[in-house]
């Protein structure tokens, strides 16, 4: 565990400044404003851009601004608005840590950054309507609207003016916002410390309250960022360790939830609102590192590997991401779990998805369950953590309608990757469907091919039914089935659970119904038998034989401490 106070006070306090906007637009240029790694990403979109506009020419006021005054590097490769702008070293720069959106908005609209400026930061002023707007300009209106880079300076503007078809009004009109832009009092302070520490309690405590930011950018905030990296609990950092050979990122929220689930906090609350004694001790990053690896690990596990795991590629296919959060704490714990306990570890997993214990829904469950690892004894927590998601008797899967987002729809997936899918000249790839960023399981029929259908064929169409994985480009994977050979291509129609004479009877004008209904009997039997398996259900759990002798006393335990837990 590391302790690192969180709130260090400022040596001083903050003085008072003010600026124009002409000289905000000097300081950028000069390399005298920088932007810390520790800010959130940019959000504003095009209509905010041109509210603040608008609220400037209108006298409005926008806010204070907060600078951090410090020596600053030579940036050759950095970029405002989408664009490259090298910056130069400034001794005295000024880093943004309050006010970023805005900004980023007023240098990146109102320099002249060339094509490369990304479209939200594109905006021009109408001289007719006397408003702003973004977006392309209208054909008829080149040479009347301004851009905003134009009225950034005044030679630009007269260069641009040499090609305008203005009024007198309204080149009077475009004279007056250019003076009202530029001219533009804006209001902050200015702080100079030395503790990159006290900035960033700074900088999450103004940004915890009012419209909030996220979870882990606040915690990013506090604890992401360090003048010593191996103090940083980077969350970045952490996500990239989850991806092992392919597995992929977890959203930075869920890897958050695992750092605080790992440091024995609860994992659902913001870290603001935690005590700062208790957020002030957190897990190690190499700790929290070498846990979210071996969880990553052991979810991609086949079951019968050596060292077994649950059997499931990628994160992008994982039923439940709760199950992600509370094995981290379980691989911080216990790196050590053997391949048995794995296994059981393993069907804890499929077992709660059949029982909706790991639903995101279920807070309290995977508080309790988080709080079951103690780290103490690996049986018992094992023990707690079976008994925590239960186990139904039997499995009888139905199928419903298909969405890859949903818990169901993944765990069909995985059944259906658990066939091992080929196209006619080899296997379909796991990593290919879900790196291509397309959709995973692509529709057997078209909603043309379904016009004539019944109601409750439509309906089954909805279903998995209607889904193969296949990392074809285009939907409606008939055309493709149609022209397999019945005789050389079955064990290939097979693992799509097609039966050997479906390419004879997609040519049949009965052809969806038939297909539909023989492949959802078979999918559902097939998924039935899948989770039945994972999920060891009807099997005892087989306990390491120390679970079943007390060795200090030699006795056996009882039946109820040591027979089936689920």
């Amino acid at each position: 565990m590391t302790t690192r106070p969180l709130h260090v006070p400022l040596e001083k306090a903050p003085k008072a400044i003010s600026l124009t906007v002409r000289s905000l637009l000097q300081l950028m240029a000069e390399g005298g404003l920088r932007v810390p790694p520790f800010q959130r990403p940019l959000r504003w979109a095009s209509a905010d851009v041109v509210k603040l506009f608008d609220s400037m020419q209108r006298g409005y006021p926008i806010g204070a601004l907060l600078f951090w005054q410090r020596e600053s590097p030579h940036l050759p490769e950095h970029r405002l608005g989408g664009a490259p702008l090298p910056l130069p070293a400034n001794p005295e720069a000024w880093w943004i840590v309050d006010g970023q959106q805005r900004v980023t908005a007023l240098t990146a609209a109102l320099l002249e950054l060339g094509p490369e400026r990304h479209p939200t930061w594109r905006v021009y002023w109408d001289p007719t309507t006397r408003t702003f707007h973004s977006g392309d300009v209208k054909p008829e209106r080149r040479g009347f609207d301004v851009p905003l880079e134009a009225l950034g300076d005044l030679r630009r503007l007269l260069r641009w003016f040499r090609t305008a078809q203005l009024s007198e009004a309204e080149w009077s009109t475009v004279e007056d916002v250019q003076q009202r832009i530029l001219d533009y009092p804006l209001s902050g302070y200015l702080m100079e410390t030395n503790s990159v520490d006290a900035l960033r309690g700074v900088f999450a405590r103004m940004n915890s309250t009012g419209v909030r930011m996220r979870a882990d950018e606040v915690f990013q905030a506090l604890l992401g960022e360090s003048e010593q990296p191996e103090r940083a609990l980077d969350l970045r950092r952490l996500q990239r360790a989850c991806d092992v050979e392919g597995f992929g990122e977890p959203p930075r929220g869920e890897v958050l939830k695992a750092v605080m689930a790992m440091s024995g906090h609860d994992p659902t609350r913001r870290p603001e609102e935690l005590p700062e004694e208790s957020l002030a001790t957190m897990v190690g990053v190499e700790q929290a590192e070498q846990a979210l690896i071996d969880t990553a690990g052991f979810l991609r596990a086949a079951p019968n590997a050596p060292r077994p795991g649950a059997g499931i590629p990628a994160y992008a296919l994982l039923p439940y991401p709760v199950v992600f959060v509370i094995l981290a704490r379980w691989f911080l714990k216990h790196p050590d779990t053997t391949p048995l306990q794995r296994s059981q570890l393993a069907q804890w997993l499929w077992r709660g998805v059949l029982t909706a214990a790991h639903e995101r829904a279920k807070v309290s469950k995977l508080r309790e369950q988080a709080r079951m690892i103690r780290g103490e004894d690996t049986t018992s927590d094992l023990r707690a953590l079976l008994a925590a998601a239960g186990c139904p008797t039997r499995v009888d899967w139905e199928l419903q309608r298909f969405t890859s987002v949903n818990a169901r729809s993944r765990v069909e997936i995985l059944a259906l990757l658990d066939l091992h899918p080929c196209h006619r000249d080899g296997p379909v790839s796991w990593r290919a469907l879900v790196s291509s960023g397309e959709r995973i399981a692509r529709e057997l029929f078209r909603s043309q091919d379904l016009r004539q259908a019944s109601e409750a064929v439509k309906e089954l169409a909805r279903t998995a039914a209607n889904r193969v994985l296949s990392d074809a480009r285009h939907t409606g994977l008939r055309s493709d089935f149609v022209d397999w050979d019945p005789n050389v291509d079955a064990p290939a129609l097979a693992s799509h659970l097609l039966e050997a004479d479906t390419p004879r009877t997609l040519s049949q004008t009965d052809a969806v119904e038939r297909v539909l209904r023989q492949r959802a009997a078979r999918l559902q039997a097939h998924v039935t038998t899948f989770l039945t398996r994972r999920a060891g259900v009807g099997q005892p759990i087989v306990q390491p034989v120390d679970a079943y002798i007390d060795l200090d006393e030699g006795e056996p335990l009882t039946a109820a401490e040591g027979h089936d837990l689920g």
